[in-house]
C-alpha cells in the first residue's frame, strides 16, 4: 500500500530478485524520504565494514538493508547471511544496468581509474572488479562511512 513505509519489505520479497521498491525510488530520484524509517544503514553485506555496521545498526535497532545485486550474494559475509539475511535487497540486472546508473558508474570509473592503471582494457577491469548497487548505497546518503 502507498502508506508503507519502504523499509517494510516481506521477508518473501526480500528473498526473491525484484525489483526493490527502495531501489526503484533511489534510481529514479524519487525517494520520498519522510517516509524512511531513519536511521538506516545501506550497505552491500561484505566482510569488514559492512557486515560490522549491519551489526551495530540492528543491535541499535536502526534500519539495514543490504542491496545485492545478480551474483553478488556469494560475496556476502557468513555473518551478514546468518544473522542479517531478512535485510539483503535483491536488485535485478535491468535497474543496476539502466542509463541512471550506468553514468554514474562511468563517471566513477573516470575519476578513479589514473595514469598508468589506464590500460586499453581498464573499462572492461572495472566493470568485472566494481560494484554497480554502491550507487544505490550512496545516491542519497545522508553520510558515506569507508
Amino acid at each position: 500500500p502507498a502508506s508503507q513505509s519502504y523499509s517494510k519489505v516481506s521477508t518473501l520479497q526480500r528473498t526473491q530478485i525484484v525489483k526493490d521498491p527502495l531501489a526503484e525510488k533511489i534510481v529514479s530520484g524519487n525517494l520520498d524520504r519522510s517516509r524512511l524509517e531513519l536511521p538506516m544503514l545501506l550497505s552491500g553485506a561484505c566482510d569488514g565494514a559492512d557486515e560490522t555496521f549491519g551489526e551495530m545498526a540492528s543491535k541499535h535497532e536502526h534500519q539495514l538493508v543490504h542491496f545485492l545485486g545478480p551474483g553478488d550474494e556469494k560475496y556476502a559475509s557468513a555473518k551478514a547471511k546468518d544473522s542479517q539475511r531478512d535485510a539483503f535487497e535483491y536488485v535485478d540486472n535491468e535497474l543496476l544496468m539502466g542509463e541512471v546508473v550506468a553514468k554514474a558508474f562511468d563517471k566513477a570509473a573516470e575519476s578513479r581509474v589514473l595514469g598508468r592503471e589506464r590500460t586499453s582494457d581498464w573499462k572492461a577491469k572495472v566493470s568485472e572488479m566494481a560494484s554497480r548497487r554502491n550507487f544505490l548505497q550512496v545516491r542519497r546518503a545522508d553520510a558515506v562511512y569507508v
